[in-house]
């Protein structure tokens, strides 16, 4: 397995302030990893934050209490990977990530087929009392797995 050029975490209430510290965690990550080039950079921190922002807006606790996100990032040399747990989440069933960018019509949809586009893989799965989403963007491989 390859080496891991850079490491990061953070972790927070499901709140806005836990977005900011993940921009923030983002410049610290890619100043430890400077091999890796701004094609890669810009749409795996995009696809993240997005994912982040959705759980912030979307993830409820089933008791009306707090969710915490925690958001774990490794890249290596040739990936780029992050775990999202959405921790104290209600199941969100299963993920049906849309097969094209929704209309000018639809209210919704449009954020998880742009990360769709921007990775490599999405997935989310339940771990205990957890959603845990698990991006990837394979470096220098363009973009997702609709890319040329």
């Amino acid at each position: 397995m390859a080496e891991v050029l850079a490491s990061a975490t953070v972790r927070g209430p499901a709140q806005p302030p836990v977005i900011e510290a993940l921009h923030e965690t983002f410049e610290r990550l890619w100043d430890d990893a400077l091999t890796i080039g701004l094609e890669d950079r810009m749409p795996f921190e995009l696809a993240v934050v997005e994912v982040a922002t959705n759980a912030v807006r979307h993830a409820k606790a089933p008791d009306d209490g707090a969710v915490e996100l925690q958001v774990d990032m490794e890249v290596r040399p040739r990936l780029l990977l992050a775990r999202l747990y959405e921790l104290g989440a209600a199941p969100l069933g299963e993920l049906e990530l849309p097969a094209s960018m929704p209309g000018p019509e639809a209210d919704s949809g449009r954020g998880l087929q742009m990360v769709r586009q921007l990775l490599s893989t999405v997935s989310c799965e339940r771990q205990g009392e957890a959603n845990v989403w698990t991006l990837t963007r394979t470096s220098g491989d363009g973009a997702g797995p609709d890319a040329p």
